[in-house]
Order: structure tokens, then C-alpha cells, then sequence
């Protein structure tokens, strides 16, 4: 009996290894995303993508929207760090914050399109990823 408690209890161990091991596994993908400095290089180039649009697109959404899908959401960017990438943008409007939400609105215009998206700095992800007309 002694010997089947002694299995019993390696058993437990071996399983409970596994789950660990096997938990680890699946939040090592997570913590690559999330890292701040790969989050500042995607958003580094979102923001000039934009701004490459936003100076020639006149007539169609549709790149804009596009755009969006590819970089959206940016996840992990150090909050102050993504917000002076966006000022140093010449389309940058004024960026707005929800104290209670702690969520930042960054807009972009030319004369005719706005994109924007909004920055959870909680939850350090960005959501709501939109462009539409402004005179159209």
C-alpha cells in the first residue's frame, strides 16, 4: 500500500509539472507581444504610413481601412512613448483622455480624411481603429 501511495503521489507531481510546463507554453506568446519596444516600431510605422496616405489619398477610403486591419491593435507600447511618436506626425490633431476610462483618442486629418484610434493605457492596447471622410 505504501508503494501505491508513493506512485500516486509521483503521478500527482508529473501531472502537475505538466500543466505548468504546458501553461507556461501558452503565455510565452503573450509576453512576446507585448513588448514595448516592437510595439513602438509597429506604431513608429503605422503613424507614418498615415501620414503618407493622409498626403496624397484624396478619393478613396478603402487604403485607409486597409491600413488599419494590418497594424490594429498595436499592443504593449509604453503609453508616453506612443503618444510623442504620434505629435511628431504633421496630421496629428489634439489628443484627448478619458481619466476615467484611462484611454487616450489619437486623431489624425488632412483636409479630407481622419483616422484614429484610441489607446488603452491600462490595458496597453489599442482598439477602435477607424478612418472616414471629413468633407465628403
Amino acid at each position: 500500500m505504501t508503494r501505491q501511495k508513493a506512485t500516486s503521489s509521483q503521478a500527482r507531481s508529473i501531472m502537475f509539472s505538466l500543466v505548468t510546463a504546458s501553461s507556461l507554453l501558452v503565455v510565452q506568446p503573450s509576453v512576446v507581444r507585448a513588448d514595448p519596444a516592437l510595439c513602438l516600431e509597429k506604431a513608429t510605422a503605422y503613424i507614418a504610413e498615415i501620414g503618407q496616405l493622409l498626403s496624397k489619398e484624396k478619393n478613396w477610403i478603402m487604403p485607409f481601412v486597409e491600413l488599419n486591419e494590418r497594424y490594429s491593435p498595436l499592443e504593449g507600447c509604453d503609453t508616453d512613448l506612443l503618444l510623442l511618436e504620434a505629435t511628431r506626425s504633421r496630421y496629428i490633431k489634439p489628443i484627448t483622455y478619458n481619466p476615467r476610462a484611462k484611454e487616450y483618442l489619437v486623431r489624425f486629418w488632412s483636409n479630407d480624411v481622419e483616422v484614429q484610434f484610441s489607446y488603452d493605457s491600462l490595458r496597453r492596447k489599442s482598439n477602435t481603429h477607424s478612418a472616414g471622410w471629413l468633407n465628403k
